[in-house]
């Protein structure tokens, strides 16, 4: 089988990539070739199709509003993708295109060329980007559900997309327009990686016969040893330094857990915030980015994790990679979380944002004798609803029932 893999990013960014890229390595070692389509960036893997991919172009949360004008054209219904897209069609002919998140940097314009092609596609829901300008169902510190059934102009007001008016305006735009052009309707099937992904995309109007319920596929990785760890006993956040993740909990947390040191490896716009918080909590201790040479040490010498995420986790592979390295984990209480881990059986839950519960839970998960067998408990589920085979069994399955469609 000749699959497309299509995602704005083609380097490891998050959790949206760690997936798109084990895919696409599994997919090869199994005997199918595979191309890619992304946005050009210095820090892209290789790939066959590397030298087809659509510009550059930046939307983070650094650039003013301002910066750039003709950048606001490509978030509507971006062009330069789209040629990109043929390009990529006429030179790799594949047989079916998986989408992974396009966003913003690709927009669904590059699905027009698939749907004349006759290439059929599938979609995995890592966000709700379909019915949410933000992705993430999350604004003003919460989950956020005010555009459902197409009420866009909950974006501008909420002023929802990087905390910027004029970049929320052009999210609400953006949306309207691609309810106009039923953007997504060439998409056969999509995956949910949770019954609460599933359940969700259902409540925002997509059909239950459309939606398939795949896991994420998590694999045990390696890494060399972790620079500048506490000695002894330390628990560990590890993930995106921003609002939604919770990150703001994390000084509340380290109070509740001293002296034991709260490591917290990341970075992200709340990075200046941890840094001088961690001078009033002594036993916070931030180490910025660390990539997947460090990582994987870094977490597995954790006596413990914590995942404080305050909006709709579609996964959570920071609980999920914690869990396959038999970590105790204590986590927030929402969205697909709950999926991972059973409380006091796999790990440990807390209600979101209360951060004295979070705290007491990673004290338990730290001292408790039965955080071993929780943690015992996780790796056996992860190892069973996460195991590679399995995911690519039924990414196949999937593959096949949207190309026979």
């Amino acid at each position: 089988m000749r699959v497309l893999l299509v995602n704005a990013f083609h380097y490891l960014r998050g959790g949206v990539e760690r997936t798109y890229f084990d895919e696409a390595r599994w997919l090869t070692a199994a005997g199918h070739e595979v191309a890619h389509l992304a946005t050009q960036d210095a820090r892209n893997l290789p790939s066959p199709t590397a030298h087809l991919f659509a510009p550059a172009v930046d939307f983070g949360e650094q650039v003013p509003a301002g910066a750039a004008p003709w950048r606001w054209s490509r978030v509507l219904w971006s062009r330069p993708a789209a040629a990109a897209m043929r390009r990529v069609i006429a030179e790799f002919k594949p047989d079916l295109a998986h989408f992974h998140a396009p966003s913003r940097y690709l927009t669904p314009a590059v699905l027009r060329p698939l749907e004349k092609a006759g290439v059929p596609v599938v979609m995995t829901l890592h966000d709700f980007k379909p019915w949410c300008t933000n992705r993430v169902f999350f604004a003003r510190g919460a989950p956020c559900e005010r555009c459902k059934g197409g009420r866009h102009v909950h974006a501008l007001i909420e002023g929802c997309v990087q905390g910027s008016r004029v970049k929320s305006a052009a999210g609400m735009i953006e949306a309207y327009l691609h309810d106009a052009l039923h953007a997504y309707r060439a998409v056969r099937l999509w995956i949910a990686p949770s019954c609460f992904v599933r359940d969700k995309a259902i409540e925002h109007g997509l059909s239950p016969a459309r939606l398939r319920v795949l896991s994420h596929g998590v694999e045990r990785v390696g890494g060399g040893a972790p620079t500048e760890v506490p000695e002894g006993a330390y628990a560990l956040y590890a993930g995106r330094l921003a609002v939604e993740k919770g990150v703001r909990l994390l000084p509340g947390i380290a109070a509740r857990i001293a002296p034991t040191p709260l490591v917290v490896a990341g970075d992200g716009p709340l990075w200046s915030e941890i840094e001088e918080a961690s001078r009033r909590v002594p036993n916070l201790r931030p180490l910025g980015f660390r990539g997947d040479h460090e990582l994987p040490a870094l977490r597995r010498n954790a006596a413990a994790v914590v995942v404080p995420s305050l909006f709709y986790e579609t996964f959570c592979y920071a609980a999920a990679e914690a869990m396959l390295d038999a970590r105790p984990v204590a986590a927030a209480r929402i969205g697909a979380v709950p999926e991972l881990i059973e409380h006091e059986v796999t790990g440990l839950l807390a209600t979101p944002g209360d951060g004295d519960a979070l705290g007491a839970a990673l004290k338990r998960a730290l001292t408790e004798p039965a955080a071993t067998r929780w943690a015992v408990a996780g790796r056996a589920r992860i190892q069973s609803m996460g195991d590679p085979k399995r995911h690519l069994d039924g990414l196949l399955t999937i593959y096949r029932e949207a190309m026979s469609a």
